[in-house]
């Protein structure tokens, strides 16, 4: 157990680094992306379930405190971001493959490892934790429905299928965490590392199996491959931009975190969720998985910028005098 604990602690630890080796490992070796692909809906379980077992009950107590900033920020994250990506694809008009693609990145909510992410980058992992839980808690109330009303641009998915896999994924990952908490308290709340790794490891599995037929697909398209991946950078790199401008007022590490919410979406618990609606469909496919890229890439790149401008001096804004962040 206490080799177990120290190896999920060294995985929560070096997170960043983590996801994109998962995703390297993914595209170098197809025979582990084969094999890691059928078990996407078991990795999308493992990272939701540590999503949950992040939960401190005091820290989520004093940020749920300040109603109106969680109000305003599950609002955007919930029906903004989707919202503004519908405004996009009516402006551009993708082709259909793109904009349905697009449109469930947008639907989902927060990525699960979302605290575990803001943890490393130093920001309010509280916030991206508490919007990432109750988010991911609705989200088989009112996506199906939301889906319904943007069928109108070909997203074609059977809500109730929808509906039964979200509850599985959902309220399975977290009545699991809650029993872990009732009867292994102890080792839930004494290991916050190993609770990151939880949800670390399920994120690698993910990134290895979204790989799956990656690599011959880029070699024999590598032109689509290119355009996919610059769309997925700049999708998330463009709604981080805009959640953490419209949060500014709210403080510069709150608005950061509501960025890394809005750029950074549960595309894989829309891709388990769809199920077989999107067989057939190999562009949608694609961009699901190219969006996973940024998601592992970019914090161990935020992480390199970071340490390259503390020692000049430059202020990053995630820093107080105890080294931690601060909402």
């Amino acid at each position: 157990m206490f080799i177990h604990l120290r190896v999920l602690a060294f995985f929560g630890s070096r997170g960043p680094t983590m996801l994109l080796s998962g995703v390297l490992l993914g595209l170098a070796a197809p025979s582990l992306a084969d094999v890691a692909r059928p078990l996407m809906g078991v990795a999308v379980f493992i990272f939701t379930m540590g999503a949950f077992l992040k939960v401190d009950h005091a820290a989520f107590v004093a940020e749920a405190s300040n109603k109106r900033w969680i109000a305003a920020t599950l609002a955007w994250s919930t029906f903004g971001v989707p919202l503004l990506m519908l405004a996009v694809v009516k402006a551009i008009r993708p082709d259909p493959a793109l904009t349905q693609g697009l449109l469930l990145c947008a639907l989902a909510p927060p990525v699960g490892a979302a605290a575990a992410i803001a943890a490393m980058l130093r920001l309010n992992a509280t916030l991206a934790l508490l919007v990432t839980v109750l988010q991911t808690a609705v989200t088989p109330l009112y996506l199906p429905a939301l889906s319904v009303w943007l069928a109108g641009y070909h997203l074609s998915i059977d809500p109730l299928d929808m509906t039964v896999r979200l509850l599985a994924i959902v309220g399975g990952a977290g009545f699991a965490a809650g029993l872990l908490r009732r009867y292994a308290r102890t080792f839930v709340s004494s290991s916050p590392d190993a609770m990151t790794g939880i949800a670390v490891l399920g994120l690698i599995l993910v990134s290895v199996g979204a790989m799956r037929g990656m690599q011959t697909y880029l070699l024999a398209n590598p032109g689509t491959v290119a355009m996919y991946v610059a769309t997925a950078f700049l999708v998330n790199v463009g709604f981080q931009a805009v959640g953490a401008a419209l949060f500014l007022p709210a403080g510069a590490i709150r608005a950061r975190t509501v960025g890394l919410l809005s750029g950074n979406r549960n595309v894989t618990l829309m891709w388990v969720a769809a199920g077989t609606s999107l067989s057939g469909q190999p562009h949608i496919e694609l961009l699901l998985a190219m969006s996973l890229l940024p998601i592992f890439m970019l914090p161990a790149a935020s992480n390199w910028l970071l340490g390259v401008l503390r020692p000049l001096g430059v202020h990053t804004g995630c820093e107080t005098a105890d080294g931690v962040a601060r909402p």
